[in-house]
């Protein structure tokens, strides 16, 4: 028997020896056993593609880059950005992960609407954590405003050598004051074109943070 769940595109199928879920119908409808297996195997194909269009399009990971080349030299400045995955509304300042190489200076940092707890020295605790690497605590130093955190050189190197390159998503983790513990997401993924800009622009890097990935 094939029994539709209320609304629009829930159906279970149920057989002598298959469970399984579909969608698309609007009435119940009988399911001889020799049929379920192709239904079963419609139903994984379905919900494949199901997943496939509902997935969040920030998950794709756009790396904005902007690059400053005066005269067509040598890039004077070059900042990539991941915003952050929940920060869909479009506010500024952008919830983002920032990398950014500024006479011929490579640096990184988070930055947030939220005030961030640092401890009286000014650092930040943040535990960093990616697809491809264990969760890893660290200390950042927290901008002037606590509204952000800049990595130093050693994190600088890790996150990207360890996690950018080789990650769909950044995790970040960290005390605000008014809103605990929050996790930030970004999406790192996609990272060739930024990668480029960056060592272009901070050629002393590229045997170091910016070298290029491992096969």
């Amino acid at each position: 028997m094939v029994d539709h769940g209320p609304g629009f595109g829930v159906v279970v199928v149920s057989g002598p020896r298959l469970r399984c879920v579909m969608q698309f119908s609007h009435t119940k409808t009988w399911c001889p056993p020799r049929k379920c297996g192709l239904m079963r195997s419609a139903a994984v194909v379905t919900l494949l593609s199901i997943a496939i269009e509902i997935a969040p399009t920030s998950l794709t990971a756009q790396w904005s880059v902007s690059v400053d080349r005066p005269n067509g030299a040598r890039p004077a400045s070059v900042v990539a950005m991941a915003r952050e995955v929940a920060d869909s509304l479009g506010e500024e300042p952008a919830v983002s992960l920032v990398l950014r190489c500024a006479g011929r200076t490579l640096d990184a940092f988070l930055s947030t609407r939220d005030q961030l707890d640092s401890d009286t020295n000014g650092d930040l605790r943040v535990r960093v954590q990616a697809d491809s690497m264990r969760p890893r605590d660290a200390r950042w130093q927290a901008t002037k405003s606590s509204t952000g955190a800049f990595l130093p050189a050693p994190d600088l190197r890790e996150i990207i050598q360890r996690g950018i390159l080789h990650s769909r998503t950044i995790q970040l983790t960290t005390t605000t004051q008014k809103r605990g513990r929050v996790t930030y997401v970004f999406p790192v993924a996609d990272f060739r074109q930024a990668l480029d800009a960056l060592r272009d622009a901070c050629p002393n890097d590229r045997g170091g943070a910016l070298a290029e990935p491992s096969k």
